[in-house]
């Protein structure tokens, strides 16, 4: 057995061996980006690909921007995090991914929100004035409690990466280069890729998630189910789907998308959920954030029709259960092209992204007026022209 006292001696094996520990100091680097990788697409896998699926299939409106803005987000974030963490020390290492944990964490609240009206910006001109859905205070608080057990997990990631390299140094080809099996080494941080999709999943997925598959439930009931069906000896919530499905039935049609309005993710905390169908309906449900019935749907086509028209005759309006604003560019607007709308008066209601819904009259006397409206609670006139 060749001890270190014959390797100092020995200039082959002394030259040697400094040629292989140089190696693997290149190889460490080299793999801590590929560890990265791994880690950032188990996150986004088990966070948002599960996320999209459910929401293609509740008819949601952009049923893929959460996963979209996460694989330019968190998922550069953790190769940063395992490119760095490859030239450092393992306790750099810990502190470089408590950074990530962080970091992810605050992108994670916010990739449904601003992140999401960023990117939509391009795909609904609305807005770039109307809010396509603002962050409540209940999702910015919990920041605190996703940073620290980002950051805990993190500590650990760091551990994980220098272990699992290592297991993959040893499955290196002759000239050093990593092998299927030291890939496979990566997946040895599949645990805490897994916390951190379910924290990202549970604190800024569900809540705003369930109560659309909720309204889906309903517009499911009412294209499918018969009327007259004894609810007596239903369980309440299969009873308030019924019950709402059928009141509204006749304004369904299978082609249907859903656009979250409106969303306040706490326990008491209500959701709106507008929902436009190929016929020309819409509907605004209000659900609690876990899915249960707070004030059923109401008919938005005339409840906007009511809202423009108070608005263009006195400049205000009286919102349902609702408070109303007035843009200061909405109102100077309204000063000076007061007007009484009459039956012989077209209003058409498109819905756009979010609670983003343009309103355009089409007067008797060939005028044209055109407003964007947004929010649910409050409803906002935004801008007219």
């Amino acid at each position: 057995m060749i001890n270190q006292r014959q390797i100092e001696t020995n200039p082959y094996l002394k030259a040697r061996g400094e040629s292989q520990l140089r190696a693997k100091h290149a190889f460490e680097r080299a793999a801590g980006w590929r560890f990265g990788l791994v880690f950032g697409v188990l996150i986004v896998l088990i966070g948002y690909v599960w996320d999209a699926i459910q929401l293609a299939q509740t008819h949601a409106e952009y049923w893929w921007i959460h996963l979209a803005l996460a694989c330019v987000t968190i998922l550069p974030l953790a190769i940063l995090a395992g490119a760095v963490s490859g030239y450092v020390n393992w306790l750099l290492k810990m502190a470089v991914w408590a950074v990530f944990g962080i970091a992810a964490g605050w992108t994670a609240i916010h990739i449904p929100f601003e992140g999401a009206r960023l990117a939509l910006q391009w795909f609904d001109a609305n807005l770039r004035l109307a809010e396509y859905l603002p962050i409540p205070n209940a999702a910015a608080s919990s920041f605190g409690m996703l940073a620290t057990l980002g950051a805990l997990m993190g500590l650990l990631v760091g551990l994980t990466q220098m272990v699992a390299v290592g297991w993959a140094w040893e499955r290196t080809t002759e000239d050093f280069q990593l092998t299927p099996g030291g890939w496979a080494m990566f997946l040895a941080a599949l645990p805490f890729a897994l916390g951190y999709g379910l924290l990202f999943e549970g604190s800024a997925q569900t809540p705003l998630r369930v109560p659309m598959q909720t309204v889906q439930a309903i517009i499911e009931s009412g294209l499918h189910d018969p009327p007259g069906v004894d609810q007596s000896n239903t369980e309440i919530h299969r009873a308030l789907v019924y019950l709402v499905g059928q009141r509204w039935r006749k304004s369904m049609t299978p082609e249907y998308t859903l656009h979250l309005a409106a969303s306040e993710p706490k326990l008491v905390g209500e959701t709106f959920v507008d929902a436009s169908f190929s016929n020309g309906a819409l509907l605004r449900c209000r659900i609690t954030t876990y899915g249960e019935f707070s004030g059923g749907c109401t008919d938005l086509n005339q409840t906007y029709r009511n809202y423009i028209s108070e608005f263009l005759r006195r400049g205000t309006f009286d919102c349902q259960e609702c408070e109303a604003r007035v843009a200061e560019d909405a109102a100077a607007w309204q000063q000076k092209n007061a007007r009484t709308l009459t039956g012989a008066d077209t209003t058409t209601i498109t819905h756009g992204a979010g609670s983003s819904v343009n309103v355009r009259v089409t007067a008797a006397d060939g005028a044209k007026i055109e407003c964007l409206l947004w929010g649910a609670n409050p409803v906002t006139i935004e801008a007219c022209k």
